[in-house]
């Protein structure tokens, strides 16, 4: 049998596991939504130039290969000193954050492991498993919430991801359809899903 006291640990921890700042959603909110809605803008740019309506050169395709991630890096910058208090104060809030951090790195080491294969093989069929695999990793991310939070809309936005890396694998040699999918998997499960945080932390406050 479970002791009284026990039982009150039990419900202590769920307590604290429950509780997670509402800060750290709006700041996790932003970052998520301006990530999405640039790289979401890269595809759109990738596909303009796949289309004929960009121009196919060096320079175009270094701008569009590096002004997201220095635009994106600079706003994460000031999301951070601006929301340096709202760190992660339940035991939830640690571990979704601990998850979406670990997907982070995992991220940084597929593109060591992935590109130095496409380097070596020189193919860029290669390459594109790396967007593949970081789509599957934030549906990993995106469902371990649902587990923890038990919200449909985390387990939808899971399976966006999921769906549209499954869909961007079949479309691999296709780079049009592809980009197209990858687009659009930015705008629906990031873009869209770092709004509503933002939402939910504002009528939270």
């Amino acid at each position: 049998m479970t002791s009284p006291q026990a039982a009150r640990d039990d419900l202590a921890f769920l307590r604290a596991l429950l509780r997670s700042g509402d800060g750290l959603q709006r700041s996790f909110g932003e970052a998520y939504s301006a990530c999405g809605l640039l790289y979401g803008g890269q595809m759109l740019a990738l596909a303009a130039q796949t289309l004929g309506w960009l121009p196919r050169t060096p320079g175009w395709g270094l701008t569009m290969g590096v002004a997201p991630t220095v635009v994106f890096a600079l706003a994460l910058s000031v999301i951070i000193v601006r929301g340096r208090k709202d760190a992660p104060t339940g035991l939830m809030a640690r571990a979704i954050a601990a998850v979406f951090s670990a997907v982070g790195l995992a991220n940084l080491a597929l593109v060591a492991v992935i590109g130095s294969v496409a380097w070596r093989e020189h193919s860029l069929t290669v390459w594109l498993i790396y967007p593949c695999t970081v789509f599957v990793l934030q549906g990993l991310a995106w469902f371990v919430a649902f587990l923890l939070r038990l919200k449909p809309w985390l387990a939808v936005v899971a399976a966006g991801w999921l769906l549209c890396a499954l869909v961007m694998t079949w479309q691999i040699e296709h780079s049009l359809y592809f980009i197209a999918i990858a687009g659009f998997g930015l705008f629906a499960c990031m873009l869209a899903p770092g709004a509503v945080m933002m939402r939910l932390a504002r009528r939270a406050a």
